[in-house]
């Protein structure tokens, strides 16, 4: 079979997401040649209308092999899949998430192996597949997986299925670890860790914003230019520099919420700080907690995934980026 190199035709579900949206645009950009070639065709996977400019859109909830199929056959492809039911979303609805994250993965799979090319794909998945009696500890890529949510056990499961395809020769394939990313513009989305974009993102602008976690809770945050960049750092790498696992945790930063709040007055300062209160709400808290405060990311680090200096320089890059360098109160 046609062994996949990554440039002629991209595919993206969950292309017309925040991230999608972002790594599209990325690989339109004539900046990135050569280290990334403009591929010929992009399309465009989403539930919903993405109409992303310049590509292929194709409204599916990739409940059918079929829907990949035609962009598959002619030669290989770099595949990267966004498309997912996100961590709170998955607790209240398990159906759905089984439906869409290992059914989607599955389906997305199968229209790989029988496409008769190896395709490069490229997998969005979490820091949440750890979790339990680990969370309280720094974890990494040789750390056994026990998450405590749908999320992370979807996610976990999509990795061993990466694996394994790989291994078969089904797929060249590989994982990327999220941690958590900040500052995300718009609308809130399900996410149980979508209030750590929310405490920034609406007090910046004058709107109030509700914290649902204490201030001592950790997590690891990373900016969507780095998880972009990390996403499109592991479409490029050879599949050698990564052995046998093929799931990598993208570099990442870790804060407490009492210290996200001191960085938003910092940028903000203390009016846009009084604009966040602290709302306990314990379904949030308890997957929240589950996740990793710290993260040994130094495999990501060591093949040369981009990486943030600080919180407050993500922050002032969405303020520069989204706000158009000024805050709600100067």
């Amino acid at each position: 079979m046609s062994q996949a190199s990554p440039g002629d035709r991209v595919i993206v579900t969950g292309g017309g997401g925040f991230l999608g949206r972002r790594l599209i645009a990325e690989l339109q950009s004539s900046a990135n040649a050569p280290a990334h070639s403009r591929p010929e065709t992009i399309v465009a996977i989403d539930v919903v209308p993405a109409e992303v400019a310049g590509c292929v859109n194709v409204q599916s909830d990739l409940s059918s092999a079929a829907v990949f199929e035609p962009f598959l056959a002619d030669g290989p492809a770099t595949i990267y899949h966004l498309a997912s039911v996100v961590s709170a979303g998955a607790e209240a609805d398990w159906e759905a998430a089984i439906g869409a994250n290992l059914g989607g993965m599955l389906r997305l799979l199968e229209a790989c192996r029988g496409s008769g090319h190896v395709h490069r794909l490229v997998f969005a998945s979490s820091v949440a597949v750890f979790g339990g009696a680990l969370a309280d500890s720094p974890v990494g890529d040789m750390v056994k997986q026990t998450p405590d949510g749908t999320y992370g056990m979807t996610k976990a499961m999509g990795e061993m299925l990466v694996n394994d395809c790989t291994r078969k020769g089904h797929i060249d394939g590989r994982s990327a670890r999220l941690p958590t990313v900040v500052v995300r513009p718009g609308k809130p989305n399900a996410a149980a860790s979508g209030f750590a974009s929310g405490l920034f993102r609406e007090p910046l602008q004058g709107v109030p914003a509700d914290v649902p976690v204490g201030l001592d809770a950790k997590m690891v945050l990373t900016s969507p230019d780095s998880a972009v960049g990390g996403l499109l750092a592991l479409g490029q790498i050879d599949g050698d520099a990564l052995g046998k696992d093929r799931a990598v945790s993208l570099p990442g930063l870790t804060a407490t919420v009492g210290e996200m709040l001191e960085v938003l007055e910092t940028v903000g300062g203390a009016k846009a700080r009084q604009l966040a209160t602290l709302r306990y709400d314990a379904g949030v808290d308890a997957l929240v907690s589950s996740w990793p405060g710290h993260l040994d990311d130094s495999r990501g680090r060591a093949l040369g995934l981009p990486a943030d200096s600080d919180l407050e320089s993500i922050v002032r890059a969405f303020v520069d980026q989204q706000l158009d360098g000024r805050t709600a109160f100067g």
